[in-house]
């Protein structure tokens, strides 16, 4: 079934707020079958949102239309459908209930207004908002089918995983069970990450295969359709395996926790502690591990020693490691983890160093970084990346690839192209 999105606000087109609904939505959408036309942004104004409708409806039998629920004079999305289909706007009680006592519970005046987000379309399905006051709803008529959800996207993505994708399924699909697998990826770019999948991406159906950008990591998804929990699990084991053998060195995790999270709880399962001794990331990976729930549990301290001087007297790095080597050399990095293994009394330290850019630094071209492993009674190691020009794109890439060699390292996986101390 095509589809059409329909994002409403003026907000979105002076660049104030980002059109984070419509990315989640395509994704979302596509995944359960839908073919996702267009998606256009367009001002809070009646008589364009009324020509957007009669073009949307020529082209698509669903349109999904984002924000204009609230009480504000400028939110006409439901009066102007309303007036478009010729349907009246009737009380959603439950709704009406849930914003007079918010109010009262807070002591807040309810804005004159507010009852305006407790209206629905008649006859329509109304979306409980799970985290906010604005009602969503579901209309179908004889040829089309609306879908209005809020703007705010802590009350849009609630709304849409807890009521929504249930009720499209039902009314929607030709399949009652759909089922999500993400396989996380660390290593690859984008456009390697489309040339290895994207035969299988376009040939395999079902389960629907798609690919995107999460932050410096990849998202593989996976979203089979079938009539039974156990055919989407198989449909999915299939594709899957597909993706492991051609990607399976990148694959860091599944799921939608990112990699430091991945490390963190196979650090806590292991009762492990980490420490790092860091230079070029000037404390960005220590800043990582400290963010993660519960990090006082595998963390008791670091070090960042960013000048020769301070890797000498404040980590110990010796003056001979420093003149003959230079800081950006296994050498250093074997120095520096061992180091602040030793001192902070931890199970796994990290060290990195090497050129952020953009200058060069010891002949040595910016994007040169080591990250150094070192481990209670165990030999040390490290190993030498090369990234690119951009200075903190680097940085971050140097703090990804340390948590991906300390995860490899917990899980016994193989790290490519390691040297270890003599």
């Amino acid at each position: 079934m095509k589809a059409m999105i329909i994002s409403v606000g003026s907000a979105l087109l002076k660049g104030s707020a980002t059109n984070t609904n419509a990315a989640f939505l395509s994704r979302e959408l596509t995944a359960l079958g839908f073919d996702i036309t267009e998606s256009i942004m367009i001002h809070d104004d009646e008589e364009k949102l009324l020509e957007v409708l009669k073009k949307a409806e020529a082209q698509v039998e669903f349109i999904v239309l984002v924000g204009g629920l609230g009480p504000d004079d400028n939110d006409i999305v439901k009066t102007t459908l309303a007036k478009h289909l010729d349907l009246d706007l009737v009380l959603d009680e439950e709704t009406q209930n849930r914003i007079m006592t918010y109010h009262k519970n807070s002591s807040l005046v309810m804005p004159k207004n507010n009852q305006l987000q407790a209206l629905t379309l008649l006859g329509s399905t109304p979306l409980v908002n799970v985290t906010g006051l604005a009602l969503g709803m579901f209309h179908q008529t004889d040829t089309h089918h609306y879908l209005l959800l809020p703007g705010l996207a802590d009350e849009l993505v609630p709304m849409f995983i807890e009521n929504t994708r249930p009720l499209l399924l039902e009314k929607l699909t030709d399949k009652p069970c759909v089922s999500n697998r993400i396989i996380r990826l660390y290593g690859l770019t984008m456009a390697q990450a489309h040339q290895e999948l994207g035969e299988i991406a376009t040939t395999v159906e079902n389960p629907i295969i798609q690919i995107y950008p999460a932050d410096i990591e990849i998202e593989v998804q996976l979203t089979a359709r079938a009539d039974t929990e156990e055919d989407c699990h198989q449909l999915i084991a299939k594709a899957e395996k597909q993706i492991e053998e051609r990607l399976g060195e990148y694959i860091i995790g599944y799921g939608t926790e990112n990699l430091p999270n991945i490390v963190r709880q196979l650090l806590k399962e292991n009762k492990l502690k980490l420490t790092a001794a860091e230079s070029l990331t000037g404390g960005a990976f220590l800043s990582e591990v400290s963010s993660l729930f519960e990090a006082g549990l595998i963390l008791d301290g670091g070090i960042v020693t960013y000048s020769e001087v301070t890797k000498h007297d404040a980590l110990g790095v010796t003056k001979k490691t420093i003149e003959t080597h230079g800081v950006v050399s296994a050498e250093c990095a074997f120095e520096m983890a061992e180091k602040s293994l030793k001192m902070f009394d931890a199970d796994i330290a990290v060290s990195l160093s090497g050129v952020a850019g953009p200058s060069l630094l010891e002949n040595e071209i910016p994007g040169t970084v080591w990250v150094g492993i070192a481990v209670k009674d165990q030999k040390t190691f490290a190993r030498k990346f090369h990234f690119g020009y951009k200075r903190n794109l680097n940085r971050r890439h140097s703090v990804w690839s340390a948590f991906n060699m300390v995860r490899k390292h917990i899980l016994e996986e193989e790290i490519e192209e390691v040297v270890y101390k003599k």
